[in-house]
């Protein structure tokens, strides 16, 4: 799973855990007595917009997190240049082979089977109710049409489930009315305006966006929960609404719901984006006769609380999901505090997909402890060479993707962070590019292993490489490619960008896990 799937579902996961706190909030906020303060229309919209920040809030934690970088990725002044002292590893355990995304261990799930099967069940979940949805079309068409009202066809139906409503884009809306209520004209006249007061609200158009909720999360009861409890409230809120008006006696209103109560003793679930009229309650008919307040203020008040309570848990939750992770407007930012001189980076997505590799992984958190711990043994003699030749301090960070700092032979089988013929040293010369810069390969003896004199080979290497390409980027592709690979893919694609080049699959990722190793130069500290 890439970086930005591994986004999405981490803000998915905070969504529906946010959707279990904001239900549970407003739950309680409405009987501590808010409830009481508010109007039904009123309680609905803030339901409505409880439920829009439930979901929305950790998407657009995303887009805040990418403006706004936080803390403590912006301690700049942890330069590794100027690191002297060992970093002590959180463990000590045996890395065994080169870190990949993700790192597979066989135990527990990779990443990608959750989202996979999360999917699966919308797919599955949305697919069955637009089944249902689509059959209800089919046999509305066929049903008696009484009258119309606008571009509302009301017709005479008996499902077993009371009257209801429902609007289908494209091909109109309708009332369906149970066929009883023929023989009662006070009833059939209310239950007609009730379902009409749904089509004008836009509670049918809002059905559409409460299957999608539902799809979303059909694993998570409390989002069900919340679909149900808005479902009601758009009942009592038309309920008042109707009543609130002239031609509609909350009398005549409170019989028509007790009637109907007696008619649909129990419930049926209706199909996707239909509203009914639920099932009278205690709690519904005294709503007709109790005062209703007319200030909004108190409802504003409400969301803006549950707001200022909810946003600090969305940002905090997808911090913590995310765990260590960089974004990529976080890495352009450490990489823009580089020392004058220095290796440039440039960083593309291939660059902080490996550095979150480095930060997140402990795979890769191991290895570059390592490599820090291992530097400070041969800092000396490696940044004493490169200052010498004038070459930048962040070729370091070939070292430490190479070997760890690790002075190894060449059969060695510590782990190497980079793709190809393994070598030997800290600097992990093959024998044919060892012998070009002067250096003895042989049985019994290899100057590959004398640190300092594989150094001034790395120097001169990377010199001649340098001065080839006029870019740095291009030279780490050639020490580890070749400089035959690189000529070759200059001269067929006539494009020196080695994002492109590493997007496109003409150059291997070496240059983007080199420059990763340089941020981590810099900010050692991102992997506390």
């Amino acid at each position: 799973m890439g970086p930005f799937a591994r986004e999405v579902l981490a803000a998915y996961l905070t969504a529906a855990a946010l959707v279990a706190v904001g239900f549970g909030l407003l739950r309680a906020a409405l009987w501590l007595g808010m409830e009481r303060r508010l109007s039904a229309r009123q309680t609905l919209r803030v339901g409505r917009m409880t439920w829009a920040l439930a979901v929305l809030l950790p998407f657009g934690a995303l887009g805040v997190r990418e403006v706004l970088p936080v803390a403590p990725l912006f301690t700049f002044e942890r330069s590794l240049v100027r690191y002297t002292a060992p970093v002590e590893l959180a463990e000590a355990r045996a890395v065994r082979g080169v870190v990949s995304p993700p790192p597979p261990t066989g135990r527990g799930v990779p990443v990608a089977v959750p989202g996979v099967m999360l999917g699966a069940g919308m797919f599955g979940f949305l697919v069955w109710e637009l089944r249902r949805y689509a059959r209800l079309r089919r046999g509305l068409e066929a049903l008696p049409l009484l009258r119309r009202v606008g571009r509302v066809r009301v017709v005479l139906g008996d499902t077993g489930g009371g009257a209801f409503s429902v609007w289908f884009p494209g091909h109109g809306a309708w009332v369906v009315v149970p066929s009883v209520l023929l023989e009662d004209a006070e009833a059939f006249r209310l239950t007609v305006r009730h379902e009409l007061q749904h089509h004008r609200q836009r509670d049918t158009v809002f059905a559409y966006a409460r299957l999608g909720f539902d799809s979303a999360f059909f694993w998570n009861p409390f989002a069900r929960a919340f679909s149900r409890w808005l479902a009601d409230r758009q009942e009592f809120a038309c309920d008042e609404a109707l009543v609130t008006g002239p031609r509609v006696p909350a009398e005549a209103y409170a019989r028509c719901l007790l009637q109907a109560s007696s008619r649909v003793p129990g419930s049926s679930p209706l199909p996707a984006g239909v509203t009914g009229m639920s099932h009278p309650t205690v709690r519904r008919i005294h709503m007709l006769f109790e005062p209703r307040p007319r200030s909004s203020g108190r409802a504003l008040g409400l969301v803006f609380s549950l707001a200022l309570v909810m946003a600090p848990l969305a940002l905090w939750a997808q911090g913590a999901v995310r765990g260590r992770a960089v974004s990529l407007t976080e890495a352009r930012a450490l990489a823009a505090r580089q020392q004058e001189g220095d290796l440039p980076v440039v960083v593309d997505a291939a660059v902080v997909e490996q550095l979150n590799r480095f930060v997140t992984t402990p795979k890769g958190r191991d290895f570059m402890r390592k490599a820090l711990a291992n530097l400070a043994v041969h800092r000396e003699v490696l940044t004493g060479t490169l200052r010498s030749k004038s070459l930048p301090e962040g070729l370091l960070a070939v070292a430490m993707v190479e070997s760890a700092v690790s002075n190894l032979p060449e059969t060695s089988r510590e782990p190497s962070l980079a793709p190809g013929p393994r070598g030997a040293g800290v600097w992990m010369f093959i024998p044919e590019t060892a012998r070009r810069y002067g250096l003895k390969v042989e049985t019994g003896h290899d100057e590959r292993l004398d640190v300092a004199r594989e150094t001034e080979a790395a120097a001169a290497l990377f010199q001649a490489l340098h001065a080839r390409y006029g870019d740095w980027r291009l030279a780490l592709a050639a020490y580890n490619q070749g400089e035959g690979v690189v000529d070759r893919v200059l001269a067929e694609t006539g494009v020196r960008d080695v994002s492109e080049l590493t997007r496109t699959g003409k150059l291997n990722g070496y240059t983007s896990t080199v420059q990763a190793g340089v941020l981590l130069l810099r900010n050692p500290h991102l992997l506390d």
